[in-house]
C-alpha cells in the first residue's frame, strides 16, 4: 500500500482505502535546523489570512500554535480540537480538496502535506490559489512543521515553544530508549481483516521505538504494506498493537476467531492491545508526546501480563 493510502487511514478514515502516490512539493520558506525562520510567507496586500487545511495533522498544528481562528476550511477527518473546528466548514477529504467549496472560502493559503493527485496542485495554481507544502509525515518533521506554520501565521513564539517542548520530549524518550532493557517485538496491525503493517520510516514505527518496543516490520523501507500470515507466524511477535477502531475492550477476541491467528503467541497469551486515542499515535502532530505516553502505557500493561503469560507457557 502506498504512503498516501495509509496516511489517509491514519487520519481515521476507512482502513481499506488506497490511493495514488502523492506529489512532492517544494517548501515555500527556508527553515532553520535549530529553530524557526522569521521570513514572512504572507503575500503583501492580501489582508487577514484565510487558511484551508487538507490534512488533520496540519489542522491540529494550526490550532496548537493559537492560529485556529485563521482556518476557513478543513477536511472531513479534521476532528480535533472539536471546539475550535465546530464552525469551520468542510472543504474536502484528506488530501482531496473539493474545489467549489474551497474557492467559496476565498483562501489566502491552502496547506497540504500529502495530496492525493498532482493534478490538484495544478488546478489550484491555475486558479491562483496559493498552496503551501508543510512536510509533516515523519516523527522528526513535527517541530519544523510547527515552526513553518508559526512563521506563516505570525505565531512564531507559541510555535517555537511548542516545537522546543516536543524536541525535548523526543530527546528524553530517545535517551531512555537507548538504555538496555527488554524490548517487546510488536506487530503493528492497521486493519482488522487484512494484515497491513508499517515499515521503519513511518511515524508510528518511530514512535513505537521511542516507547520501548521493536517494530517487526522495520526491515522494510516501504511505508505501509501487506504481509502474509505465513510471515507473521514465522515472526511470531510478542505483542500485536491494533491501530483501528474496535468496539471490544479486548481486541484479542476478534483476532482469535480468524484462521491461523490463534497460533500466534501474542493471541494465545492475550497480548493484543489498542490505545484510547488512535489519533495521537497515527497523526504526526502536536499531540505526539501524548501518543508516546499511550504506547508506554501499553508496554506497562504488558509488563504486568508477562509473568502470567510465562506461567501459562510452562503449564
Amino acid at each position: 500500500m502506498e504512503t498516501w493510502g495509509l496516511v489517509y487511514l491514519l487520519s481515521m478514515s476507512p482502513s481499506h482505502a488506497t490511493a495514488p502516490k502523492a506529489a512532492g512539493l517544494l517548501l515555500p520558506v527556508l527553515l532553520l535546523l535549530a529553530g524557526c525562520s522569521r521570513i514572512s510567507q504572507q503575500p503583501e496586500g492580501v489582508g487577514p489570512l484565510r487558511i484551508v487545511s487538507t490534512a488533520p495533522n496540519l489542522t491540529e498544528c494550526v490550532c496548537a500554535i493559537g492560529a485556529g481562528d485563521l482556518l476557513v476550511g478543513r477536511t472531513e477527518s479534521c476532528d480535533y480540537p472539536p471546539e475550535e473546528l465546530r464552525h469551520v466548514p468542510v472543504t474536502g477529504g484528506f488530501g482531496t480538496p473539493y474545489l467549489e467549496p474551497l474557492l467559496a472560502t476565498h483562501p489566502t493559503h491552502v496547506l497540504e502535506t500529502v495530496l492525493a493527485d498532482p493534478e490538484i496542485k495544478r488546478q489550484l495554481q491555475a486558479l491562483k490559489v496559493p498552496t503551501v507544502h508543510v512536510p509533516c509525515t515523519r516523527l522528526e518533521e513535527i517541530p519544523d512543521a510547527l515552526c513553518q506554520l508559526g512563521t506563516l501565521t505570525g505565531h512564531e513564539d507559541q510555535a517555537n515553544r511548542l516545537a522546543e517542548s516536543i524536541r525535548t520530549g523526543i530527546g528524553l524518550a530517545r535517551a531512555e530508549a537507548s538504555k538496555p532493557a527488554h524490548r517487546p517485538r510488536v506487530f503493528l496491525l492497521f486493519a482488522p481483516d487484512t494484515p497491513i503493517t508499517a515499515g521503519r520510516n513511518t511515524f508510528i514505527s518511530g514512535l513505537l521505538e521511542l516507547a520501548g518496543g521493536t517494530n517487526i516490520g522495520k526491515a522494510s523501507t516501504i511505508d505501509y504494506y501487506h504481509v502474509s500470515l505465513e510471515w507473521l507466524l514465522q515472526e511470531n511477535p510478542d505483542i500485536i498493537l491494533c491501530l483501528f477502531e474496535t468496539p471490544a475492550d479486548e481486541p484479542v477476541s476478534r483476532l482469535a476467531t480468524q484462521t491461523g491467528w490463534s497460533s500466534l503467541k501474542a493471541v494465545r497469551e492475550r497480548r493484543v492491545y489498542t490505545v484510547r486515542d488512535l489519533a495521537t499515535v497515527s497523526r504526526p502532530g502536536p499531540r505526539v508526546l501524548k501518543g508516546l505516553a499511550q504506547l508506554k502505557e501499553v508496554f506497562a500493561r504488558d509488563a504486568q501480563r508477562r509473568p502470567l503469560a510465562n506461567e501459562r507457557a510452562h503449564e
